[in-house]
């Protein structure tokens, strides 16, 4: 019962009116943890669908329109075929028309003119919304976000003592400094890049295989350990070429033993980084080659752009379906989108990228080929076309296709030249790689740079500035452009987006100066504490930190930190002896094995979401599983039974014992009143039993799993 008896009322919930919330009640496995749902207050008048009012996206007149725009879809794929002079004759719809009329809740930039930094930009649109801005955060509360949100895991109790010792003024930042700097660091971000660029062993369309996977997660990291510039890791992934493990073969077998002496040995002939793995993701089958293409332009633009409606209009225009969702988008092509894809259309079919049966040995066993599991990709030379049997081809991008993935492209002529759509100035040229060509389009265009720090500005901030960060509509952010009649500016805070967007390029596409910033500001150094009335819907003001769950890694890490009991796993024959989550290239089936502890880790970490990859985002989200997780999963109550921490906290007088464990698990000395109530409980049984059950409580305590 002592999750009952633990209320910890030091803490506070960062919701509406600061209710006190006892750690009991998260231990209970409510189906929503009690700070999400203050958080979401709102709901449809009559219980039924709820309001979007504090969305971006959909606004809260909008099912009128979605219903309306989902029988003029119905409508459109009726059609029939048109021909190229029907498309040319489509109205262009750039800042004209007639969209429907809506209320965007995104807009709260007023106050804001002219503002340059980021505190500046919060600070005026507050004020000239009337929201006060919470206080800062203690230096024990940033100390463990900072800690979170730059390595993903919670500090030791070494550091925790150290910072809240030091008393120089500039401490905040120089903790960021050497956060910055520690090889966690790039765990932490190679795992976020892993995410957005999908790489997994297997999708529906693809399989990597397992050295391909370890391959790309390779060169995230690496490219992260070198502080690489971010332009030059965006050119390298859509330019590169090569073998998708980075391992070296010969281009054909000529015996098992010369197979065994290649492929099978990974100590003479390692996995390496390789940025192809980003590029193979992009495989369709079943359709013609043009399907690949697509698939490319449309990760090209939601992974660097973050314009996920490309994959609408590279099906259809984007006139009569896409009006009460993206501005830019009802006005879009499809040829523009072709045209995008086309830069992909120097890359073979997929069904080459493979080793041919007949450059490969059979086993000894006669039965069947011995397995090459990875890819080979590089451009068809200038000029060089691939014909395929089923009528497309590969070399050119084909505008006449029947058949695969999406819709028939009709075009009246039966090639489409590359160009970037998204700038009318870009001319290509014959002396440069076409994909090279789309690198150095891509990263000098303004777009780019702000897509970039709006999905970082997210991590930190459990929202975007464009939110959600891969749905942007072009024709709604420069504020020095006003968007159509009826729409209003898509970012919350418009001219902070360009500020930071414009110093991130000046500052080299530097991915840490970007943290840095973000992190010393006042605006991330909020305490998640509020006096005033808040809604979900204020959010977007950015006058609170927004308190939010770990992730799956991230409470895996925090158990074993916090019990200074660290496993080791092997994951794969390139990344073995693994001690933290963090660290995992890939976020399914982890980590491998049939072992108990094995299956417990697996289960803890699919229990807290974390998603596919593919299909299924992250979450979030509470949970009842959650909960049940933490209370009974053997590693965890592994840890609390015998641990290090326990160990070395059961040496000490009872009120250090409570110190210690506090320390350890929730990266704070205990107040007075917790202090109080630990020692009064240690009296009570077993001095063992006592002090495991005590950390078992603090391990199920609402500020051990969400970062406030």
């Amino acid at each position: 019962m002592l999750a009952f008896e633990l209320g910890f009322s030091d803490m506070r919930s960062r919701t509406a009116g600061g209710k006190w919330i006892g750690a009991a009640l998260v231990a209970l496995a409510l189906a929503v943890p009690a700070l999400a749902q203050d958080d979401l207050q709102w709901e449809a008048p009559d219980g039924s669908f709820p309001d979007h009012g504090g969305c971006t996206y959909l606004g809260p007149n909008d099912h009128a329109a979605i219903q309306s725009m989902a029988q003029a879809f119905a409508e459109a794929e009726r059609r029939t075929k048109v021909t190229r002079a029907v498309l040319q004759a489509l109205p262009r719809r750039r800042y004209g028309g007639v969209l429907p009329a809506r209320r965007n809740e995104g807009s709260v930039d007023g106050g804001a003119a002219g503002c340059a930094g980021i505190d500046a930009c919060i600070e005026r649109a507050a004020e000239a919304a009337g929201k006060p801005l919470a206080g800062l955060a203690t230096d024990a509360e940033f100390l463990r976000r900072a800690r979170l949100d730059l390595t993903g895991r919670i500090p030791t109790k070494e550091e925790v003592l150290e910072f809240l010792a030091d008393t120089s003024p500039d401490k905040r930042e120089r903790v960021v400094e050497r956060l910055l700097d520690t090889p966690e660091w790039a765990d932490r971000w190679a795992m976020f890049f892993g995410d957005l660029f999908r790489n997994t062993i297997r999708t529906a369309q693809v399989n990597r295989y397992q050295w391909g996977r370890d391959s790309f997660h390779m060169y995230l990291l690496e490219s992260l350990r070198q502080n690489k510039p971010y332009d030059l890791m965006a050119r390298e992934i859509l330019a590169a070429e090569g073998v998708s493990d980075g391992r070296t073969y010969p281009p054909r077998y000529t015996s098992y033993e010369h197979y065994e002496s290649t492929y099978l040995d990974l100590v003479g002939n390692p996995v390496k980084a390789s940025a192809v793995g980003w590029l193979v993701g992009g495989q369709t089958t079943g359709g013609p080659t043009q399907d690949t293409y697509d698939s490319l332009a449309f990760f090209t633009a939601r992974d660097f752009l973050g314009i996920s409606v490309s994959d609408c209009v590279l099906c259809h225009d984007g006139v009569g379906r896409l009006e009460p969702l993206s501005s830019w988008g009802a006005s879009a092509l499809r040829l523009e989108l072709w045209e995008l894809a086309a830069f992909f259309s120097d890359v073979p079919r997929y069904q080459t990228w493979r080793l041919p049966g007949r450059n490969r040995v059979m086993r000894p066993n006669g039965n069947g080929y011995a397995p090459a599991n990875y890819y080979t990709v590089s451009d068809l030379a200038e000029g060089g076309l691939q014909m395929t049997r089923f009528g497309d081809m590969a070399g050119v991008y084909l505008a006449q296709t029947e058949g695969g993935n999406r819709p028939d492209r009709v075009h009246f002529e039966k090639y489409v030249e590359p160009k970037y759509p998204f700038e009318s100035t870009a001319v290509v040229s014959p002396g440069l790689r076409l994909r090279e060509q789309l690198g150095y389009y891509l990263t000098g265009d303004p777009q780019f740079a702000r897509a970039t720090v709006n999905y970082i500005w997210r991590e930190f901030f459990a929202r975007g500035i464009v939110e959600p960060p891969d749905q942007f509509d072009l024709m709604r952010i420069d504020p020095s452009s006003p968007p159509p009649e009826g729409w209003d500016l898509q970012p919350s805070h418009p001219r902070l987006l360009q500020w930071l967007a414009a110093e991130f390029q000046d500052n080299g596409f530097d991915l840490k100066w970007l943290m840095r910033e973000i992190s010393i500001s006042q605006g991330y150094q909020r305490s998640s504490r509020y006096d005033g009335v808040f809604t979900a819907i204020d959010d977007r003001y950015f006058v609170r930190h927004h308190a939010r769950r770990l992730t799956a890694e991230q409470i895996h890490d925090a158990v074993t930190v916090a019990s200074q009991w660290l496993p080791f796993y092997s994951v794969s024959r390139t990344f073995r002896r693994i001690r933290f989550a963090m660290q995992f290239p890939d976020v399914i089936g982890l980590p491998p094995g049939r072992r108990q502890d094995l299956a417990a880790a697996r289960a803890l970490l699919q229990s807290f979401t974390p998603g596919d990859r593919e299909e299924t985002p992250r979450s979030s989200e509470g949970s009842p599983l959650q909960a049940l997780t933490l209370m009974n999963n053997p590693l965890v109550l592994q840890r609390v039974r015998n641990s290090p921490t326990l160990t070395e906290s059961l040496e000490l007088p009872d009120d250090a014992l409570v110190t210690n464990l506090y320390l350890h698990v929730l990266s704070r000395p205990p107040s007075d009143e917790e202090v109080a109530f630990g020692v009064e409980y240690l009296q009570g049984g077993d001095r063992r039993d006592q002090a495991s059950n005590l950390l078992w409580a603090l391990l199920n305590k609402t500020d051990f799993y969400f970062n406030y």
